[in-house]
């Protein structure tokens, strides 16, 4: 079955066939900033891209995109939306028939500041991290070669992260939580196909 359809996705990481329809699609950055970047490198993604109210008038040598056309998912791709920024999705033609379902692994667990480890003390799987209380940055370090981190900043401002979606937590990866009262929930991301 295909149809048209337009919808908006924030922070995350998303599959096409699990989390929305393969397809063609057009972005729009609606609100915010951020990287966007796809699995697939031919008709993929990897751009830096904001919402026209966010680019100063001054700014004549912006590189940012606002619009993106003709980015192909098929079934598997995997396209990550990072920062505040918001994007639209349309496509004239989608896929609405899901072709892999999600099954929801590990148990919702909240953190405090802290250091805690997957394998240890939560399953592996994957998670939305959703802020709860306050604010502050969580770091998210994988085991291995070179130790690579990655940081988000949690709070209730508009730049300020407040979920992130499916992701992939790997066994002995580290979720560092910096911030006296902030407070952030793992729960298991559901299986919702967004049509």
């Amino acid at each position: 079955m295909r149809e048209e359809v337009c919808f908006t996705l924030s922070n995350g990481t998303y599959t096409a066939g699990i989390d929305i329809p393969e397809e063609k699609y057009k972005l729009i950055a609606k609100s915010g900033y951020g990287e966007v970047y796809s699995s697939n490198e031919e008709m993929g993604i990897n751009e830096y891209m904001e919402a026209e109210d966010e680019i100063v008038d001054t700014d004549e040598d912006s590189e940012s995109a606002t619009e993106f056309s003709n980015l192909i998912l098929k079934v598997g791709d995997k396209i990550t939306i990072e920062d505040c920024l918001i994007l639209e999705f349309s496509s004239k033609n989608a896929n609405l028939i899901q072709s892999i379902v999600r099954k929801e692994i590990g148990k919702e667990i909240i953190l405090k500041k802290g250091v805690y480890t997957c394998g240890k003390d939560f399953e592996i799987g994957i998670y939305d991290i959703v802020l709860v209380e306050d604010g502050g940055s969580i770091e998210i370090e994988t085991e291995g070669v070179g130790n690579f981190a990655n940081s988000y900043i949690f709070g209730p401002d508009y730049e300020d992260i407040k979920e992130i979606k499916n992701y992939d937590f790997k066994v002995g990866e580290k979720i560092h939580i910096y911030g006296r009262d902030l407070v952030i929930k793992l729960s298991p991301s559901k299986n919702c196909f967004i049509k």
